[in-house]
């Protein structure tokens, strides 16, 4: 009989790497780390993913496995719906992702696809996944492939593991500015944390705004919005800048608009 392979997934998330931490400190079996690659993450996840891959190769010998998609974002905004689609859709580019569409295809395709495409070479595997005690509903228990270590193991809530990354001095800088990680330009981020881009990620909101205009110039897109009500980035903008004088009087929704499981 095959051994199982032990993997254990990090999105460079508080949960995440505490979890990661956690089971090698504690002699669990990992054979893997695997971190799933959307191509749009952050420049500073991208660094401090390498620091917390130093410090794991320094202390537990362990490297951190990086999975890509198979096409890029601008291959997915720009790709054209086939003959599965709606008929109202075939035909168009399927255009920016924002909160209404409901699914996130982009994570699908830059998460879901690369990570079950690489993880059919082992013929029996087991995968830990970082959801914590106070997000016990989202765990798919039904999956016996699947290992909840934070909620099972280590009784962690979200802010046990914040309070753990302090400990250790080992926090994502990002939290400087959000409450959660994912992509760059997750659809899914509150008001706030768009804000919190256009403010101190300027080049993101650039990169935002032009794909906007790119994407209106084809005239047949799917979606032509980032955002709820058929805001574009320049109204957005105008919202922010009087944000931006009021400080803290202005009002924005602190909670994501859709928990995408990007955390995991």
């Amino acid at each position: 009989m095959d051994n199982i392979v032990y993997i254990a997934t990090i999105s460079g998330g508080k949960d995440s790497v505490t979890m990661c931490d956690l089971l090698l400190k504690n002699g669990y079996p990992v054979d893997y780390i695997v971190f799933n690659d959307t191509l749009d993450e952050f420049e500073e996840m991208y660094e401090y993913l390498n620091k917390i891959e130093d410090y794991f190769k320094k202390r537990y010998k362990k490297s951190i496995t990086r999975l890509k998609p198979v096409k890029s974002y601008d291959e997915y905004i720009f790709g054209v719906r086939g003959d599965r689609a709606k008929s109202e859709n075939r035909g168009r580019i399927v255009g920016l992702p924002n909160p209404t569409t409901g699914f996130c295809e982009w994570r699908r395709d830059s998460k879901i696809i690369p990570f079950d495409k690489w993880v059919k070479q082992f013929a029996r595997y087991k995968t830990y996944i970082g959801i914590t005690m106070d997000e016990q509903n989202r765990a798919n228990r039904d999956d016996n492939t699947l290992l909840y270590p934070l909620i099972d193991e280590f009784k962690m809530s979200e802010q046990d593991c914040m309070q753990y990354l302090i400990k250790q001095e080992m926090e994502n800088p990002l939290y400087r500015h959000f409450t959660r990680t994912g992509c760059s330009k997750c659809q899914y981020q509150s008001e706030k944390d768009f804000f919190n881009i256009w403010k101190y990620y300027p080049k993101v909101w650039q990169e935002m705004k032009n794909y906007e205009l790119r994407v209106k110039k084809f005239g047949n897109a799917i979606s032509e919005h980032w955002f709820s009500n058929h805001r574009t980035c320049e109204d957005m903008e105008k919202m922010f800048i009087e944000a931006n004088k009021q400080g803290s009087l202005f009002d924005f929704s602190n909670e994501p608009l859709k928990d995408c499981f990007c955390k995991v």
